[in-house]
């Protein structure tokens, strides 16, 4: 039962390497002419692009309990902080890529104002605040965890490295400047893929001896 749910993890890691990569150089390729989140709500791409956010943002939790769960001793109280901490931020992203996908389209449908840099709801200090906010606090969380991970050494070192920098700089995926999260993905991506890797092959003795 433990080797099915380490082959899961891991397969869920590989998975998600993927739609990190995708969901990072896609927006920049077909969003790029667009300099407002309206004129990106108003793309045909929206809906695949703000969807796929919206599903990678979900499995970004899954993908931080499988890189804890196999070195849970080795990274110790910073690991645990790190790996709360950054659950609890990916779970507030789900919400903004929740709002992005499915409520931002009718907004912009029935009253297209609001969702503009000049229009209420970007201009309300609120919002501004909390989304300003959640874009540093994933830096933060995400440094602590990849700080954990590098530590322990239990993964590859340079994929740990590789990770934590593109994680910080992927943060909020359809989120300008989209550039910098192109970067981050094109970082963050294959060093998960690599992770994902050995976590799959971490299982192949315990299969041998089975």
């Amino acid at each position: 039962m433990r080797r099915m749910v380490s082959r899961g993890l891991a397969a869920t890691t590989g998975a998600t390497a993927v739609l990190l990569l995708a969901c990072t150089v896609l927006p920049r390729l077909l969003l790029g002419a667009a300099d407002s989140p309206i004129g990106w709500v108003q793309d045909s791409a929206w809906p695949y692009l703000s969807v796929a956010a919206f599903v990678l943002a979900a499995l970004m939790p899954v993908v931080m309990l499988a890189l804890y769960e196999c070195q849970i001793e080795e990274t110790g109280v910073l690991g645990l902080i790190g790996f709360v901490a950054s659950v609890i931020v990916y779970a507030a992203f789900l919400c903004f890529q929740f709002d992005m996908a499915f409520v931002w389209p009718v907004l912009a449908a029935r009253a297209p104002e609001l969702v503009d840099y000049d229009g209420p709801m970007f201009g309300d200090p609120g919002f501004a605040f909390v989304h300003s906010w959640i874009l540093q606090l994933h830096s933060v969380c995400v440094l602590l965890f990849g700080l954990a991970l590098i530590r322990a050494r239990v993964l590859p070192r340079p994929a740990s490295v590789l990770l934590t920098i593109g994680l910080v700089l992927s943060a909020g995926v359809l989120f300008p400047p989209l550039v910098i999260r192109v970067v981050g993905g094109v970082l963050a991506a294959p060093a998960m893929g690599w992770m994902a890797v050995h976590l799959w092959r971490r299982v192949q003795p315990e299969h041998s001896s089975a």
